[in-house]
């Protein structure tokens, strides 16, 4: 009887810390999706701070919902001046010394995490989301998450969400050994609907010419990417004219990192030959097989970049 007993202790026991992981797990993925709400929905302004190991940058971010459009501002605190304003599903580029354009889109992506875009559904399939408790960023209580992969390919996150309204913080993105890549950071917050009156401002800058993003304008090179970490796919492929050379290029993401294939011919084919360069978040990995030169850059390590560079799959013309 006594054995029976503390057989089904151990059955308890182990039921109780399945279901505590499990709405761990839920309570971590309803707050990343509160983040993603607020982000999208409140009005407010924040200054921020980028940082990567070799470059610190300040910027000032604001965000208005008015009439069911959408109106955001970013613009630099330091250094060249450079702003960039959306209206609805245009993002116009306004930069001293260079043409301003504008290109379709519903979103500044530029300096902002891609993690309060992303889509945590889908996330969960090769991530897990882990509660690690309260913190303060800004004078605010936050609450931290952890974004980790289930796979040794990619980074992780570790994000602050403001636990009133629900906006994020800051966000450390991580190596696999813990090291810093790059953090986002907020140093003040603004939250008030009069900031709606922005629009009339926004409204009256001039557009700036709409970007034609030309695509499969010329003969295609006839690749692939023969192996990706799960989850990745292609969402944007181009072709472009350089000095006369097509240069063939896919972007990749999985919802939270991103890189891009370049593919052309390579000047010398020397089998094997590859350079490699690394700075905070982003890799470089290029290397020459037989007559094609193939470029990573992303937001991988470059274990994984080597590895879906050197197994792109070329068909016979």
């Amino acid at each position: 009887m006594k054995k029976i007993s503390l057989n089904l202790g151990a059955l308890l026991l182990t039921f109780l810390f399945s279901f505590s992981a499990i709405a761990e797990e839920v309570s971590a993925k309803q707050t990343l999706e509160r983040m993603a709400q607020a982000a999208n929905h409140l009005n407010y302004e924040i200054a921020f701070v980028q940082t990567s190991p070799a470059n610190m940058d300040s910027f000032r971010y604001r965000h208005i919902k008015r009439d069911n459009k959408t109106y955001a501002q970013l613009v630099t605190l330091d250094g060249e001046q450079q702003e960039i304003i959306q209206r609805d599903n245009l993002v116009s580029y306004f930069q001293l010394g260079s043409r301003a354009f504008t290109l379709n889109s519903g979103s500044i992506v530029d300096a902002l995490p891609s993690v309060i875009r992303s889509n945590f559904d889908k996330l969960a399939e090769n991530y897990d989301f882990i509660v690690l408790g309260k913190n303060r960023v800004a004078g605010r209580f936050v609450d931290t998450i952890r974004i980790v992969p289930k796979d040794d390919f990619r980074y992780q996150y570790v994000v602050f969400v403001d636990e009133e309204n629900g906006l994020l913080l800051r966000s450390d993105m991580l190596d696999r050994d813990g090291k810093l890549l790059d953090q986002f950071r907020v140093v003040t917050l603004y939250i008030d609907d009069r900031l709606k009156g922005l629009t009339d401002y926004l409204n009256k800058v001039s557009t700036p010419p709409l970007l034609n993003e030309a695509q499969n304008t010329v003969a295609t090179l006839s690749w692939k990417a023969g192996w990706l970490p799960h989850g990745f796919e292609s969402i944007r492929y181009s072709q472009d004219l350089f000095d006369g050379e097509i240069i063939d290029s896919t972007l990749f993401s999985d919802g939270l990192f991103t890189f891009t294939l370049y593919v052309t011919k390579a000047e010398s084919p020397q089998p094997h030959q590859d350079q490699t360069w690394k700075q905070g978040e982003y890799t470089l990995y290029s290397e020459v097989i037989g007559d094609k030169e193939i470029t990573f850059i992303g937001q991988l390590p470059i274990a994984t970049a080597k590895r879906i560079v050197q197994e792109v799959k070329f068909s016979n013309h």
